[in-house]
């Protein structure tokens, strides 16, 4: 039977990927129809991005990356605050 971590992993790793892709197409979706609206779109103050499906697709799915990557991060290191917490619990016992 495989570790339960190894399971989680698992799971993570196929919804990280649907998410990317859904976030990619939806981009894509985006800018094929925004680019008649606004041609052009500033990020962070600076970046000047053409509202092109591919442009917007590597953006949402760059996002989405990020996103997840920062989320799966702080679960992982919640997880190990637990672990520690769970050990100490068990050797005062």
């Amino acid at each position: 039977m495989a570790d339960d971590s190894t399971d989680g992993r698992r799971v993570f790793l196929v919804v990280a990927v649907t998410v990317v892709l859904i976030a990619g197409g939806i981009g894509f979706f985006v800018g094929a129809n925004g680019a008649s609206v606004a041609p052009t779109i500033t990020l962070f103050g600076g970046l000047v991005l053409p509202t092109t499906p591919v442009t917007m697709a590597v953006y949402g799915m760059l996002l989405a990356v990020v996103s997840l990557g920062v989320l799966f991060g702080l679960v992982t290191l919640a997880s190990r605050f637990e672990d520690v917490d769970v050990d100490a619990a068990e050797d005062r016992e």
